[in-house]
């Protein structure tokens, strides 16, 4: 199918989310909350079950917008198999209740031509209303087909964050465990290349990727811990750009500069990446909170 621009401006929905505390304790395990049994316990440790008090590992508002049901209805044309996730940003207005119904409506705001053999850039915004109605959060994602490129379409705007250029202000390391996009599968991404070997093959890697937006909840609990522990619902702005795939079971950093009182820049790289020059995951993050 050609790309078709007539998908752009309309808005979709209600995507519906009937949640419970089970399912904010699921997203935190896949982030990796809990890996070593004590660490990060408040966002998975519901006290009691008949009236639940955990904190809320701010990147459950992601989900709410990027998840399979929502990528299949917004169909622009694109090729499905080279639909790769390409960074996100979600603004949080108000605090997730221990269980809801949440309606997600979606705009898709634009597509843009990177050129051939570089993709189609699609952009996204979700709106999250409680089931009173209150906007909890909205949510910017943006995609890359990359077998669609060359269409001939407008090409994507510029969007630089500055990185200082300095040793970090803090750094958190930890351990990916190879199932962590297992258990983040529950959360609606259903794709292929986060499970299946045969297919992951195809495209050179040894093996299923991790999902973009559970590096980004990953990171955010590294974030929280270092600059306002305990106090998740303090976040109020989590930007990045997904730049390079995760292998499960790879040793990570995420490296932190603050550059006000209550924001910083961000990256999520290889424990290993000054030596080897790899490239980071996560970057041009940004995070701020109140």
């Amino acid at each position: 199918m050609a790309i078709s621009t007539e998908i752009v401006g309309k808005e979709f929905g209600p995507f519906v989310r009937e949640y419970t505390f089970k399912d904010l304790e699921i997203c935190a395990l896949g982030c990796n909350a809990g890996y070593d049994g004590e660490t990060d316990l408040e966002y998975v440790n519901e006290h009691d079950a008949a009236n639940p008090d955990l904190k809320v590992l701010p990147i459950f508002g992601v989900p709410l917008t990027v998840h399979e049901e929502m990528t299949r209805t917004l169909d622009y044309g694109y090729n499905y198999e080279g639909s790769l996730h390409y960074g996100f940003e979600i603004k949080l207005h108000a605090p997730f209740k221990m269980n809801d119904r949440i309606e997600t409506f979606v705009t898709q705001d634009a597509l843009y031509d990177r050129g051939e053999g570089r993709g189609c850039l699609s952009k996204q915004t979700g709106r999250s209303y409680s089931s009173d109605g209150t906007l909890v959060c909205e949510t910017e994602t943006w995609d890359v087909c990359i077998y669609d490129g060359g269409w001939g379409g407008p090409k994507p705007p510029k969007d630089i964050v500055e990185m200082p250029d300095r040793a970090p202000d803090a750094v958190v390391e930890e351990t990916m465990p190879l199932n962590m996009p297992l258990i983040y599968r529950l959360m609606g991404d259903w794709h292929q290349q986060h499970i299946d070997f045969a297919y992951t093959e195809q495209t050179g890697l040894a093996r299923p990727i991790a999902h973009g937006v559970s590096l980004g909840g990953f990171t955010m609990r590294h974030i929280i811990s270092s600059f306002f522990p305990g106090e998740p619902e303090r976040m109020k702005r989590f930007k990045t750009r997904i730049t390079s795939p995760v292998l499960p079971g790879t040793t990570l950093q995420t490296r932190m500069w603050k550059v006000g009182d209550n924001e910083i820049r961000f990256q999520l790289v290889d424990a290993d990446a000054d030596e080897t020059g790899a490239k980071p995951h996560l970057n041009f993050g940004i995070c701020e909170w109140e």
